[in-house]
């Protein structure tokens, strides 16, 4: 997404993925990509080698000192990293784009959304990617907006720095998950795409991806406490999410996802109860990470469900690299 500082990495050593959360950082580390060949398809397979909530630091610099314990622990020296921004450093904005050439439209944008976002427009960091062609009626073309705070971004370019990585891109959650929706629509029926909902606590977002592109995504908040104990919402979580899927086979003219994976915070199967699954007009299953990559033994699902944005974020040069040979 924010392409300053960016240097793709040219080796074949380990991607990490680090999402900045409330209360510290998640971290995966992908160390291998497979393609898994089953009859005349070839699907992509990521390999999960490690995965890790750093949690509880209580300034700046207690957060690097665990950055780097998980590095030199984990022989990361130097290899590439992808951050994921937490919801509270970026807004995320859906905007009629300009009529100008491509490589103007960054500036001009920037002036459209400046009453818009929160930071004053001459300290924001802005990055602009295109709806697909299809992704609105009436001919509009159509832009998502990402506005983050500059010196927030130029902090984590520092923090990514001193650990001893090397920054490859900063991402935002929404674009993390199209990684794992890329994995999932392997299989699927082609063209219609999928939906993934995350949820944490107090909320969640819901996103719609089809052929490595995202139409649609929408935060919301429910009263979800996101214990191993606390169940989802019915009525308020399936408002939220139809609300979302109505907007997209209405407004954007798709058809429905061929199916909906629910993930998240302490999100375990026995939680997507048969009312949910009732309660939307698409088919829902269980965002099960052990079936969509491979998990090295000794990783707890359960933390790397809370390390989901950061798992999508260490995929992320790989799809790309697969995508750019299908």
């Amino acid at each position: 997404m924010i392409k300053q500082f960016l240097a793709r990495s040219a080796n074949n050593r380990p991607q990490v993925g680090i999402e900045i959360q409330r209360q510290g950082l998640a971290v995966v580390v992908c160390s291998a990509f497979t393609q898994a060949e089953s009859g005349e398809s070839t699907s992509f397979v990521p390999q999960v080698s490690q995965s890790s909530l750093l949690l509880n630091a209580s300034s700046e610099g207690d957060l690097l000192s665990m950055l780097r314990d998980f590095v030199e622990h984990g022989d990361l020296q130097n290899a590439a990293c992808n951050v994921i921004l937490t919801h509270a450093d970026y807004q995320l904005l859906m905007v009629e784009a300009p009529d100008v050439p491509e490589g103007e439209l960054r500036d001009a944008i920037r002036w459209r959304v400046k009453d818009l976002i929160s930071v004053p427009v001459e300290n924001a960091a802005i990055d602009v990617f295109m709806l697909p062609a299809d992704g609105s009626r009436g001919g509009k073309k159509m832009a998502y907006v990402v506005a983050a705070e500059a010196e927030r971004v130029k902090s984590l370019i520092e923090l990514v720095k001193d650990s001893g990585l090397k920054l490859e891109s900063i991402d935002i959650g929404e674009m993390a998950l199209r990684n794992l929706a890329f994995v999932k629509e392997q299989g699927h029926e082609e063209g219609h795409g999928v939906a993934i909902v995350r949820l944490v606590e107090g909320g969640g977002s819901v996103s719609l991806f089809r052929k490595g592109n995202m139409y649609l995504s929408r935060q919301f908040h429910i009263n979800y406490s996101g214990g191993l104990l606390d169940d989802i919402p019915f009525d308020s979580f399936i408002l939220e999410v139809q609300r979302s899927l109505d907007y997209y086979e209405r407004q954007m003219g798709q058809a429905p996802p061929s199916v909906l994976y629910i993930c998240g915070e302490n999100i375990s199967e026995d939680k997507i109860t048969l009312d949910i699954k009732r309660g939307l007009n698409v088919p829902v299953q269980y965002l099960d990470l052990e079936k969509t990559v491979a998990v090295l033994d000794g990783i707890d699902e359960a933390v790397l469900h809370s390390c989901v944005a950061a798992l999508g974020g260490a995929m992320r040069s790989s799809v790309m690299k697969y995508a750019d040979g299908v």
